[in-house]
């Protein structure tokens, strides 16, 4: 009655420890994730709340059958913008565009270029949205 008692604690014993390991291996990068993904997001969301735009002197010029268009954009938030992430939409439809600088610095602007923009109605509505979603708009008649 000794030995199998001391041999059943033993496996027990063992099995626990077995057992103990595959969970805490399993669980700490789950959590170490988590805690990484939580960081990222408080992230995104100061930055989110600190970024703000306004769009400044648009000029819609005419070309031949098309239009032209110069706007400058300035950065009213406290966050360094990178103009290679920012989204130009013209009525909808996402626009190439050309610009003077790579960075929008806070309290800075930037001159915005779009050639050869096709000219239908009377008005158009520009939307720029910046990398983290934050978006101005802007309507204007066409030349």
């Amino acid at each position: 009655m000794g030995f199998s008692l001391t041999a059943a604690s033993a496996i027990i014993g063992v099995a626990l420890v077995i057992s103990m390991e595959i969970i805490v291996s399993t669980t700490v990068p789950t959590v170490t994730d988590i805690q990484a993904s939580y960081d990222n997001m408080r992230c995104r969301s100061v930055e989110k709340i600190q970024t703000n735009i306004d769009i400044t002197n648009l000029i819609a010029t005419e070309n031949s059958s098309n239009h032209d268009l110069n706007f400058t954009i300035k950065n009213t938030g406290s966050i360094t913008l990178n103009i290679d992430y920012f989204t130009v939409l013209i009525n909808g439809k996402q626009e190439s565009f050309i610009c003077t600088t790579t960075y929008l610095y806070p309290q800075k602007t930037a001159e915005f270029i779009l050639l050869n923009l096709t000219s239908e109605g009377e008005d158009a509505r520009l939307k720029v949205v910046t990398n983290n979603g934050i978006s101005d708009y802007y309507e204007y008649a066409l030349p």
